[in-house]
């Protein structure tokens, strides 16, 4: 039966690794019966490897306007495109992290026109999802929003993420639940984001082992640029950066850049969590019947994810390197201004020495063009 290997994330789970893993291996995967298609249609925020937003993306017109007729081709045109690749290999390897939190958005129903498709086409399907305990989770999740900023929960503090969850689904179980009623629970593959736990040791070995394959010599895994998390003292600086109200694109990526490169060398956060250890527990009891009952039902284990007590002191804005990583800050701001005003004045020199002597500047630029 052909199948349809559909990997959702969640967030924060390595999803861009796999998408990258899988079409740089294309060439072994397609020996095995496998494909990972790339599609015509290229949506502005979404990166093209990501091949399965076509399943839920929006699209807008010229006046920013959702277009739902557009959109229903896209869907359209991404299973026919499915179909021709079914000609020449059994598995079709999708991929967006994006189904996790919007597949139920709203009156959208994703999985339900999903299902229509397959079962129309008797298309199998097998959904591989990565699970991360929900602390660690939410707080890369925060990291991130934080440090790519100009969204409203990029201004959120600590507390109010943990106490809104504006966009996440934590609540596993539930979410499992209803996909569950769309593919059938035995065709839903439950992997934890954890190395101690990930066959073979690495996240692709682990993702071959869950499309029912082998990990061998063949595949090959390219030297990732890491997404470097910003240290909790440079994420609060961005959180308060990102209430400018005249914060642009331009402005955005510079504190962005100098932050990001601030915690690559000056982390003394190690040992610093965003909640005391009391905290972490009682957020954790929100989802632990629904965690056990993930590992029981879809694992066949006693237990989702480990939790040993940390010996680690809450994070405090006020702590004794918040004045040194905002000094540092404000001083690698000034040198990149200055770096940017010493630019500008030799580009104005140049056209100055241009105006002053233009059949000098002419003339060597004919010498050059004639060499």
């Amino acid at each position: 039966m052909k199948t349809i290997y559909l990997h959702i994330g969640i967030p924060k789970t390595g999803t861009t690794s796999i998408q990258n893993f899988c079409s740089e291996n294309q060439a072994v995967l397609n020996r095995y019966g496998y494909n990972y298609p790339e599609f015509t249609y290229r949506y502005p925020s979404a990166n093209r490897l990501r091949n399965a937003h076509f399943l839920f993306g929006c699209v807008r017109n010229e006046v920013g306007e959702r277009d739902y007729q557009r959109e229903e081709q896209i869907f359209y045109e991404g299973f026919e495109q499915i179909d021709r690749v079914f000609e020449a290999y059994d598995s079709v390897i999708l991929s967006d992290e994006g189904l996790w939190n919007c597949a139920f958005r709203g009156t959208d129903n994703v999985w339900e026109r999903i299902k229509q498709e397959l079962d129309k086409r008797e298309i199998g399907i097998k959904v591989v999802v990565y699970l991360r305990r929900q602390d660690d989770f939410l707080y890369s999740w925060w990291n991130q929003r934080v440090k790519e900023g100009l969204k409203g929960e990029s201004q959120l503090t600590w507390e109010q993420m943990a106490d809104e969850l504006p966009i996440i689904q934590l609540d596993y179980y539930d979410m499992l639940e209803r996909i569950a009623v769309y593919v059938g629970k035995s065709n839903i593959v439950v992997r934890r984001f954890d190395t101690s736990r990930f066959v073979g040791g690495n996240l692709y070995t682990d993702f071959i082992d869950a499309i029912g394959l082998t990990y061998s010599g063949e595949y090959h895994v390219k030297k990732e640029q890491r997404n470097i998390s910003l240290t909790q003292n440079s994420n609060e600086i961005k959180r308060i950066l990102n209430k400018l109200p005249q914060l642009d694109t331009d402005n955005n990526a510079l504190f962005k850049q100098i932050l990001t490169e601030q915690s690559l060398y000056h982390d003394d956060s190690k040992g610093y969590s965003m909640f005391s250890e009391t905290e972490k527990m009682d957020f954790l009891e929100r989802y632990r019947e629904g965690n056990i009952r993930i590992a029981k039902e879809y694992l066949g284990e006693e237990e989702l994810f480990y939790c040993d007590k940390e010996e680690r002191q809450k994070w405090d804005p006020e702590n004794e390197y918040m004045l040194e990583d905002v000094i540092l800050f404000v001083g690698s701001l000034a040198m990149h201004i200055e770096r940017e005003l010493k630019e500008q004045k030799r580009q104005i020199n140049g056209i100055r020495n241009v105006l002053k002597h233009p059949f000098t500047s002419i003339g060597r630029k004919i010498k050059m063009f004639g060499r």
